[in-house]
């Protein structure tokens, strides 16, 4: 008898504990299905961060920040606005001479030139174009065939002309001094005022060395007013 209570008691400790590992296994698979797992899983990225930062919105700058950005008040000037600045029309001139009976005059004479070209460029062309003796019908010139220009240098307030030796060669006094009347007002068609450095092949011409065999003596540096003064040129 006592046996079988021995082995009745050994039967329901084996089923209550089957029992109790049944209900904390059923415990332990409700929780483990309710957690999610973690563990090598990286979060999907975001929409911002998918586009490349210099498409990205950028923020608003603080209120401090922008009260210290400047704006513009008034739009830029236009290159066509009338009150922007203009470009200084060159236009020189080569003076040429008109002979009537006894009068002698200077009478100038417009030159092309290209728009891009600087004073200096401008005063050069003049004095070929005069060197290169394109006459036009009524005017004539002092200056002999075959004169070249060597070279031409203008500052501001001065301009330095050196011609080659034909310059000096042939002619009467009066031949002399229209000659270098041509060149002096064609070098100061910009600048009427300009003083003007005359030289022949590199050497000025003065008191020391004058034009020529008539033994022109110039004062240097040469002016218009100066030289009608000194030749009273019309």
């Amino acid at each position: 008898m006592k046996a079988h209570d021995a082995h009745l008691t050994y039967q329901r400790t084996i089923v209550g504990v089957s029992l109790l590992l049944l209900t904390l296994g059923g415990a332990w698979w409700t929780w483990q299905a309710s957690t999610p797992t973690v563990l090598y899983q990286q979060a999907a990225p975001t929409r911002t961060e998918r586009i490349p930062t210099a498409l990205q919105p950028q923020k608003a700058p603080p209120k401090s920040q922008e009260a210290a950005i400047p704006k513009l008040t008034e739009p830029p000037t236009s290159l066509n606005s009338p009150n922007s600045p203009q470009t200084e029309e060159l236009q020189p001139e080569s003076y040429w001479l008109k002979v009537d009976g006894q009068q002698i005059s200077l009478v100038p004479q417009q030159v092309a030139l290209n728009a891009a070209a600087s004073s200096e460029q401008a005063l050069r062309e003049g004095v070929v174009n005069l060197l290169d003796n394109p006459r036009t019908s009524g005017q004539s010139s002092a200056i002999p065939p075959g004169t070249r220009l060597l070279s031409l240098r203008s500052t501001p307030e001065e301009i330095y002309v050196d011609l080659s030796h034909e310059f000096g060669q042939g002619g009467g006094s009066s031949s002399m001094v229209y000659r270098v009347a041509q060149i002096l007002y064609t070098v100061t068609s910009l600048d009427p005022t300009a003083n003007v450095y005359l030289s022949v092949e590199g050497q000025v011409l003065d008191e020391n060395h004058p034009l020529g065999g008539e033994g022109l003596m110039l004062r240097q540096p040469l002016t218009r007013q100066q030289f009608t003064e000194d030749f009273s040129l019309n």
